[in-house]
């Protein structure tokens, strides 16, 4: 009985240490420089890249599950070495991307989570007996760590901007998760002609995605294309 006791309030603790609110720490973005991507794509002096980041990546950077969660953060590159100024519009990429609050709020850190990942063991008085102090203290580190989720979130994404020369821009867009053999359209417009640059990236160009199957893939396609797809993502 007693090294039941014992084993019982050993993995208790354990729960408690590696669960909830106990920590949040916000991890790197890759290189906002292209020449640091080699699977950029150039076209008419604009280059871009796009790394789809995989699920632990996304853990070391967003210190959340996001795999679990069905997100997918997708990091960007956008380097305008031409004289033309081009706009940038996740929604053109996109149309049901997900914003960095919304996100944040899918990884938000919440005290009642805590006990409903201990299972069976929320069932025992004891486990309420520990959990109660620490769910005061928690009512009070929670919000501050979703707080800072929300601003780190937020300033790692990438915005809607105009590009102008010599300009480049960089950050994270979050979409649903992708499937095995999806492709990703990155449109830009050209604000003086209208005229579209589509970069398309094949999923053997995501270093992220760690897939080998990928890599034995054609060479990757370029669109220039004005017509804009009906869907950037192909599925």
């Amino acid at each position: 009985m007693f090294k039941q006791v014992v084993t019982y309030f050993t993995l208790l603790c354990f729960v408690i240490s590696t669960s909830g609110c106990a920590s949040y720490q916000f991890g790197r973005l890759p290189s906002p420089y292209v020449i640091d991507h080699p699977q950029s794509i150039t076209q008419n002096d604009v280059s871009v890249v796009a790394q789809v980041m995989n699920c632990d990546k996304a853990v070391t950077t967003f210190d959340c599950e996001m795999c679990e969660k069905k997100i997918q953060p997708v990091f960007i590159v956008i380097d305008n070495k031409s004289d033309s100024t081009y706009s940038f519009a996740k929604g053109d990429v996109v149309s049901h991307y997900l914003t960095a609050e919304e996100v944040a709020k899918k990884c938000a850190r919440s005290t009642m989570g805590r006990v409903l990942s201990y299972g069976f063991l929320g069932l025992f008085i004891i486990t309420w007996i520990i959990f109660i102090p620490m769910a005061i203290a928690e009512a009070i580190n929670c919000p501050k760590i979703n707080s800072r989720m929300r601003a780190d979130y937020a300033d790692s994404e990438i915005p809607d901007a105009t590009i102008g020369p010599g300009r480049s821009l960089s950050g994270i867009m979050f979409v649903p998760q992708f499937t095995s053999d999806d492709k990703l359209i990155i449109p830009l417009v050209d604000r003086a002609t209208g005229e579209r640059l589509l970069f398309r990236f094949r999923d053997y160009q995501m270093p992220f995605r760690n897939n080998e199957e990928s890599m034995k893939k054609d060479k990757p396609e370029v669109d220039t294309s004005n017509k804009t797809p009906k869907s950037n993502i192909s599925f």
